[in-house]
């Protein structure tokens, strides 16, 4: 009868005060753990070491997605977050390419966090992301040449994004008319080394998606042919592209066609500005990559 007296009181009494310092059989019952704490016990906030930048970005924003979903008391489900659903709430620095890859990591760190916090209630983990591309190997990397700066360089993939989707839309190329290019995701301090890039980008993009030879980088360029199939009005645009982008390297502006009033206004009767235009970016950013790369 003692016996069972003394754990009747054994019990209760470890579920009262759990974690005080003294009872030897309350040093065998395991504290409940704080999300906080646990992660940083069992490492599972870690992301995994082949993962990339972009890739660890996702994973630890989705571990934090899924903690403020637990702490509101919400069930776990990984389209709760805006930041995973919506492109438009993804950070504005991951790059338009990469954010399948940081939505992926994003899943895979929420789904961690969930077995995690809820424990029995998480979803399945999902499958492993396949590996990513190699950072060095971006398409058309070449073009990125004298873009010296993170702005520059984020306009410059802005750019080829925006010309595959006017390619693929069927879309006039018109660049300077894009919504990123006219309000820049960057502080305004950095809008004019993003615009430089982006309008190159644009123009890598556009020539090599219509089948354009490479680029031509070498000699003189007021030697470089324009693409065979270029009109007069075209050509034209091309050679005056190419004077300007000396003219703004000489007077020491960043590279923009905008900053020329001749690709603002075109020396040519209106209904040609669209043909003038496009010879012009590419005459001009073919110049600048030589320029402001060498």
């Amino acid at each position: 009868m003692q016996t069972v007296t003394r754990n009747w009181f054994v019990v209760p009494v470890a579920i009262v005060v759990l974690g005080i310092a003294g009872a030897s059989r309350l040093h065998a019952l395991p504290a409940p753990a704080d999300p906080g704490a646990y992660g940083q016990q069992n490492g599972w906030e870690v992301p995994p070491q082949e993962f990339n930048e972009v890739q660890r970005r996702g994973f630890h924003d989705g571990v934090q997605g899924a903690r403020k979903d637990y702490g509101n008391g919400r069930r776990p489900n990984v389209n709760n977050r805006d930041e995973y659903r919506d492109p438009d709430d993804m950070p504005r620095d991951i790059p338009p390419d990469m954010r399948e890859l940081y939505r992926q990591a994003f899943r895979r760190g929420y789904s961690v966090a969930a077995r995690n916090l809820w424990g029995g209630m998480a979803p399945a983990p999902p499958p492993p992301p396949p590996p990513p591309p190699p950072a060095v190997n971006y398409e058309w990397q070449w073009g990125m040449r004298g873009l010296r700066d993170d702005a520059g360089r984020q306009g410059y993939r802005d750019g080829v994004q925006q010309a595959r989707t006017d390619f693929r839309m069927n879309r006039r190329a018109d660049p300077d008319d894009g919504q990123n290019y006219r309000f820049p995701p960057v502080p305004p301090a950095l809008a004019e080394s993003y615009r430089s890039g982006f309008m190159r980008g644009y123009a890598v993009a556009t020539s090599k998606l219509s089948g354009d030879a490479d680029w031509q980088l070498s000699g003189d360029p007021s030697t470089w042919a324009p693409p065979d199939r270029y009109t007069e009005i075209q050509r034209r645009g091309f050679r005056e592209g190419i004077e300007g982008a000396r003219r703004d390297w000489g007077n020491h502006r960043s590279p923009d066609p905008n900053n020329r009033d001749e690709y603002r206004r075109p020396p040519v009767p209106e209904g040609w500005w669209r043909d003038y235009r496009r010879g012009f970016r590419r005459g001009y950013e073919m110049a600048a990559l030589r320029l402001w790369g060498d």
